[in-house]
C-alpha cells in the first residue's frame, strides 16, 4: 500500500470519527422529519393539482356530452318542424361535440392514473411520515436515556471522590480522636508528675527544715556546755 493511499484513508477515518462525534441523533432525526413533512406537503400540493386537472377535463367532457345531447334534441325537434337541412345542421354541431367529448376520453384517462398514483404516493409517504415521527421520538427518547446515563455516570466518578473524601474525613475524626485520648492521659500522667513533684518538694522542705532545727539546736547545746566550762 502506497503512503498516500495510507494518508488518504488516515485522513478519511479522522473525518468520520469527527463527524460521528458531531452528529446528533435526535437533531438529524428531526431534520429527517421536517424534510419528510415538506415532501408530503409537496405530494398533497402535487394531488390537489392533478385533482384540479382530473375535474376541469371532466367537466369540459360532460359539457361537450351535454352539447351534443342538446343539439341531437334540437335535430329531432327541427326535422319534425322546420325540415331536413337545419336538422342536419343541428346533427353536425352534435356529432362535433360527441367528438369533443371523445377526445377528453384519453387525456381524461391519463390524469386520473396520474391521480390514482399521486394518492398512492402521498398515502405512502403520510405512512412513512407516521413512522418516521415514531421514530424520532424514539430516538430522542433513547438519547435522552443516554445522556441521563452518562450523567449518571459523571456524577458517579464525584460521588466516589466525595465518598473517598468523607472516609478520609471519619479516619481524621477518629486519629483526632486518638490525639484528644492521649493528650488527656498526658494531661492527666503530667498532673500526677506534679503533684509528686510537690510532695517531692514539701519533704526535701521539711528535712531541710529538720535538719536546720537539728543544726540550730547542736549550736544552742554547744555554747551552753561550752559558758558551763
Amino acid at each position: 500500500m502506497s503512503l498516500l493511499v495510507r494518508i488518504r484513508e488516515m485522513v478519511s477515518a479522522h473525518s468520520h470519527h469527527a463527524l460521528d462525534e458531531i452528529e446528533n441523533p435526535e437533531v438529524m432525526s428531526q431534520q429527517m422529519l421536517r424534510e419528510l413533512g415538506d415532501d408530503l406537503a409537496r405530494a398533497n400540493h402535487a394531488l390537489v393539482t392533478a385533482l384540479g386537472a382530473e375535474k376541469h377535463l371532466l367537466r369540459q367532457q360532460q359539457q361537450a356530452r351535454a352539447e351534443a345531447a342538446e343539439w341531437q334534441s334540437r335535430a329531432e325537434r327541427m326535422l319534425v318542424s322546420s325540415g331536413e337541412a337545419l336538422a342536419r345542421s343541428a346533427l353536425e354541431r352534435a356529432v362535433a361535440a360527441e367528438a369533443r367529448a371523445a377526445e377528453q376520453a384519453i387525456p381524461l384517462e391519463t390524469a386520473r392514473k396520474g391521480v390514482q398514483r399521486l394518492r398512492d404516493q402521498t398515502a405512502r409517504l403520510k405512512a412513512e411520515w407516521e413512522q418516521a415521527r415514531l421514530r424520532c421520538a424514539q430516538i430522542a427518547a433513547n438519547q435522552q436515556a443516554a445522556e441521563a446515563l452518562g450523567a449518571a455516570t459523571r456524577f458517579g466518578d464525584h460521588y466516589s471522590r466525595a465518598m473517598d473524601r468523607a472516609r478520609r474525613l471519619d479516619q481524621l475524626t477518629r486519629k483526632s480522636a486518638t490525639f484528644d485520648c492521649q493528650a488527656e492521659a498526658a494531661s492527666e500522667l503530667l498532673g500526677e508528675q506534679e503533684k509528686l513533684d510537690s510532695e517531692i518538694a514539701r519533704v526535701d522542705k521539711e528535712n531541710a527544715v529538720n535538719d536546720a532545727m537539728v543544726a540550730l539546736k547542736a549550736r544552742i547545746a554547744a555554747r551552753i556546755n561550752g559558758s558551763a566550762v
